[in-house]
């Protein structure tokens, strides 16, 4: 699952290995080892030859500024794995497993794993259609928390549960289940309790902690046990709450099964 941590420290490796250097094939092979004919509406050669000049992210899309006159922007949310790979490419057909492969250089690739795989790419110049980013909230790793204060007037418009909340992108873009039960556990709020039933106080806990929370993630590095003792994160296996030891609980919420304390989380 790729959330908006683990995309920001992907989003960082990628500048750390691929600016100025050079794009080559593009490839998108479905779960039978079949070659495409093209990915995200890009033949294989669309992108041969065009440097990567600068490296963005916003939510859970990453933007690679090509030449300095387009921008590649993929979309890295959801159930997806990433990878960056070093070596030679496979033959094509050589494996029996659905990915989308962007050569680097002549010994580094951009691969990708999960649904939807053709959809996740867009090439952009100065007249395409950006709509689709006006529709995401702020992210919380790029404005300070002192600067998320327009969330709280967001807020009072939902009527939904909070782990919906949370979970939506026009909200707050990238996060997904593992933070959204992070979120809720610290600020000791139920993952079914109605945007509508918080008291100012709650609210105000509630919005400090998306910040909070996703930034200490990206300081561990996204590695479960280098997180606090105190995140709910680090116990999903042996099921005990780190706070009072009690049992934690599946809750449904949205037709999705949340985690939490039902002893803390009120």
């Amino acid at each position: 699952m790729a959330e908006l941590p683990e995309i920001e420290l992907f989003k960082q490796k990628m500048q750390r290995n691929v600016l100025r250097k050079k794009l080559g094939s593009l490839r998108l092979q479905n779960a039978k080892g079949e070659l495409l004919a093209e990915a995200g509406g890009l033949a294989e050669d669309a992108l041969q030859g065009k440097e990567i000049s600068e490296i963005h992210r916003y939510g859970t899309q990453i933007f690679c500024e090509l030449d300095r006159r387009e921008i590649l922007a993929l979309q890295l949310g959801g159930e997806l794995t990433m990878e960056l790979e070093r070596g030679t490419p496979p033959e094509a057909g050589g494996e029996n497993r659905a990915g989308l492969e962007l050569a680097i250089n002549a010994q580094l690739r951009l691969r990708l794993q999960g649904a939807q795989l053709g959809s996740r790419l867009r090439l952009l110049d100065e007249t395409s259609d950006v709509d689709f980013l006006t529709k995401l909230g702020p992210d919380p790793l790029l404005v300070p928390a002192e600067g998320l204060g327009h969330l709280r007037e967001a807020l009072s418009r939902r009527r939904s549960a909070l782990r919906n909340v949370l979970l939506d992108d026009s909200f707050v873009p990238g996060i997904g289940p593992i933070w959204a039960d992070e979120i809720l556990f610290q600020a000791r709020l139920r993952p079914d309790r109605l945007v509508p039933s918080l008291s100012d106080e709650e609210r105000e806990r509630l919005l400090e902690q998306i910040p909070m929370v996703l930034q200490r993630v990206l300081r561990s590095q996204a590695k479960i046990p280098l997180l606090p003792k105190g995140f709910l994160t680090r116990h999903r296996e042996d099921g005990h709450c780190p706070s009072c030891g009690g049992a934690l609980e599946p809750l449904s919420v949205g037709g999705k099964s949340a985690l939490f304390c039902p002893a803390c989380q009120v």
